[in-house]
């Protein structure tokens, strides 16, 4: 039985924070016509993926910004400790860190699971909530993250993703139902569907 190593998140990957050069820094110039997913604080909130998005960069944008690519782990770094895996090259914005595995070394899925952990979880929200209330790279490095073998973290991965997966799947059905119950159903507008009953 093989024992975890703990070790630093610099260990691991590397670790960015999202630029945003320009000012003002949400310019509508940076977005008119933009195509390049720009992700921000509200969107990782704790899946397992980024979702959703709500601008995106033109080519412009991307000029004054930094493109991260797919399988990147996104960390927010204020108080709140929350991340999310990119599923597509992205720009993230000045208030999220960007961590990209090491090949051969760290599973971006697990190190994803790792910020999960209550243990992980204490020590960020610890260190992060002193003084200047932020989770500076400094204050990252030096909380220590596991560092099983490379094939168990991909297993441990799959295996927690497969069931996060599955919720969110059966969340999504759950949305799409009460939506169904909240709609009035479509022959109450269409008046095809009046019956006219002779009169007696």
């Amino acid at each position: 039985m093989s024992i975890w190593e703990l070790v630093t998140l610099d260990k691991l990957g590397n670790c960015q924070l999202g630029k945003q050069f320009h000012k003002p820094k949400y310019d509508p110039c940076l977005f008119e016509n933009g195509h390049i997913p720009f992700v921000q604080g509200q969107h990782v909130n704790g899946k397992l993926y980024v979702n959703s998005v709500e601008k995106y960069y033109n080519e412009f944008g991307l000029k004054q910004s930094l493109s991260f690519p797919g399988d990147t782990v996104c960390i927010t770094s204020g108080t709140r400790i929350e991340s999310a895996i990119l599923k597509f090259s992205s720009c993230l914005s000045s208030d999220l860190w960007g961590f990209n595995s090491f090949e051969l070394v760290s599973d971006p899925v697990f190190i994803k699971y790792c910020f999960n952990f209550s243990e992980i979880q204490r020590q960020l929200v610890a260190i992060s909530s002193v003084g200047r209330k932020y989770l500076s790279l400094e204050r990252l490095f030096k909380v220590p993250f596991p560092k099983p073998l490379l094939d168990i973290q991909q297993k441990i991965g799959r295996i927690l993703s497969t069931y996060d997966l599955l919720i969110e799947n059966y969340e999504k059905q759950i949305d799409l139902l009460k939506n169904q119950r909240t709609k009035e159903p479509s022959c109450l507008k269409d008046d095809s569907y009046i019956i006219n009953f002779p009169r007696t």
